[in-house]
């Protein structure tokens, strides 16, 4: 298997880990405008931020598993928080809820798959003007190449210097026939860039297509900033995970 990286702090498996605290950027990317992406969350642990996140609803947040799993079974909630509703992110308490309860799905360190994971969150998020929640994916055909867009607040490099803006970068999604050559088209998307990608602290966060959330970061196969044919990103499939998804946020308990 290729070398293989995970984008958070807290996962403590055989793969390499790439750890980070505190904002960060994807490589290449430009700042995303007030208001952008209205949807997109910074996950804190112990107040500082260590993936990303969207929006369900005013109650439940999507991320990976991987940042808050081990592997199907949830870690403490009480460590987590979310920060809402702003592009630069802070250590203070600023736009914060804490997360209630974390829902894990199937996640499988091993062969990293169903990599998803639902935040129950204390209280429901104000209704303001400074969010809105995303619109996930049902369906998403990836028979041909197409154009995406990810965003997040994960490294600017390898080693290089943290922002705490949120960043988006255009991708190139590929199609099953080159993704399937080495990952598994049921559960990742892959995708590449003429320069730049996904780094630490881009876990959870979304890749969008035409403005609908189709995956969830997840892990990337060189270095940050290297995202190709050879070696892609790659992201969790969302429309595997919708009924999943929709069975936890309307769960009575």
């Amino acid at each position: 298997m290729k070398s293989v990286f995970i984008f958070s702090v807290v996962l403590n498996i055989t793969i390499q880990i790439l750890g980070v605290h505190g904002s960060s950027r994807i490589v290449n990317g430009t700042d995303a405008e007030k208001g952008e992406f209205p949807f997109a969350v910074s996950l804190r642990y112990n107040s500082r931020h260590t993936c990303g996140g969207t929006i369900i609803n005013e109650r439940f947040i999507l991320s990976a598993a991987h940042c808050v799993c081990n592997d199907d079974s949830p870690r403490n909630s009480s460590y987590y928080s979310i920060q809402y509703g702003v592009i630069e992110i802070t250590q203070e308490p600023i736009n914060t809820i804490n997360v209630k309860k974390i829902h894990c799905n199937q996640f499988d360190s091993e062969k990293l798959i169903y990599d998803s994971a639902v935040l129950e969150l204390e209280s429901p998020i104000p209704e303001d003007g400074s969010w809105k929640p995303v619109k996930l994916a049902e369906n998403f055909i990836t028979e041909k190449p197409q154009t995406g867009i990810i965003i997040g607040w994960g490294k600017t490099g390898q080693y290089k210097p943290l922002s705490r803006t949120l960043q988006k970068l255009e991708v190139e999604i590929y199609d099953d026939e080159t993704c399937g050559a080495s990952m598994n088209n049921e559960h990742h998307i892959c995708f590449g860039a003429m320069s730049g990608g996904a780094c630490n602290g881009d876990s959870g966060t979304a890749l969008l297509s035409n403005n609908v959330q189709v995956g969830i970061a997840s892990f990337i196969t060189n270095r940050c900033g290297i995202a190709n044919k050879k070696h892609p990103n790659v992201y969790s499939r969302v429309p595997t995970y919708y009924n999943w998804i929709n069975d936890v946020i309307n769960k009575k308990e």
